[in-house]
């Protein structure tokens, strides 16, 4: 967000997460995982069963993947454990996410591809999509209830950090009708734009004048607010772990015991931001 409109709020600061925290983007995910494989050639005639298509996973690959999204840590990888679960459905959930890195590491060696590749390809099926169908697209990736409100009316600064293409979080944000002036395409930092999300928390407290600036990060993964948790420059942040998204009820239990950390229920989500 620009100085300019930002200077009738606050000046706190609000870090949001987006798959997970602001937007549903499981099922979108899948899809377009589907597709990438496709590419790669990672999918064999047989894997597609009467309730899915060339074009669209069956509907037991979209329940698998909801289950395994807590594991992901970043996009370009939900296509390699889509095609792990077509490549080894005798594997359980839990098995595929203890041995998760393995898993991603041997399949790309197998594959004889890099993350670079992924990214790219993941990309650009995202690309043709909004090209072909930017209605059905849109449509798929849901926001929570009340996380656009809450954004366009947060009494501080509105910051994004997703792992995901800033160009696909910008299409999105803007389509759930949060507004330049709420957040504008500065402050959403994607894929490849920021080392960490504690370096980009850390940036933007500078960047206010102070390092001890009102700051509230809103994640829903526990392992990344577990590691900002070790940050000794985030002391003074309030950190939220959003039971609503890609977390698991272990994960809820660690953060409960956290005296850092509040678990966030959806509903208490507006007053919050914008208390």
């Amino acid at each position: 967000m620009s100085k300019d409109s930002s200077s009738s709020k606050g000046n706190g600061l609000y870090l949001f997460d987006f798959d997970g925290v602001v937007c549903d983007s499981c099922d979108e995910c899948t899809v377009s995982a589907w597709r990438t494989c496709k590419i790669l050639n990672a999918i064999k005639d047989d894997d597609v069963d009467a309730s899915g298509s060339a074009d669209t996973p069956p509907k037991w690959l979209f329940d698998k993947m909801r289950e395994i999204r807590p594991a992901i840590e970043v996009g370009w990888q939900i296509p390699v454990l889509l095609s792990v679960f077509l490549e080894q459905r005798e594997m359980a959930v839990p098995d595929i996410i203890q041995n998760y890195k393995t898993l991603v590491n041997n399949w790309l060696r197998e594959h004889d591809l890099k993350d670079e590749d992924m990214i790219r390809t993941f990309g650009q099926v995202r690309d043709d999509w909004i090209a072909n169908d930017l209605e059905s697209w849109l449509e798929i990736n849901a926001f929570y209830d009340g996380i656009a409100r809450g954004i366009s009316e947060c009494s501080g600064e509105a910051i994004l950090v997703t792992t995901k293409q800033h160009r696909f979080a910008t299409a999105l944000v803007r389509h759930a009708g949060v507004v330049e002036e709420a957040m504008s395409n500065e402050s959403i930092y994607g894929l490849g734009m920021y080392k960490s999300k504690s370096d980009v928390i850390v940036d933007r407290m500078k960047e206010g004048g102070s390092e001890a600036v009102d700051t509230h990060f809103f994640e829903d993964r526990w392992p990344t607010i577990a590691k900002c948790l070790k940050d000794d420059r985030l002391e003074k942040v309030n950190f939220y772990l959003c039971s609503w998204g890609y977390c698991t009820e272990k994960e809820l239990k660690l953060a409960e015991i956290e005296p850092r950390v509040r678990v966030l229920k959806l509903d208490e989500f507006v007053g919050v931001v914008t208390q």
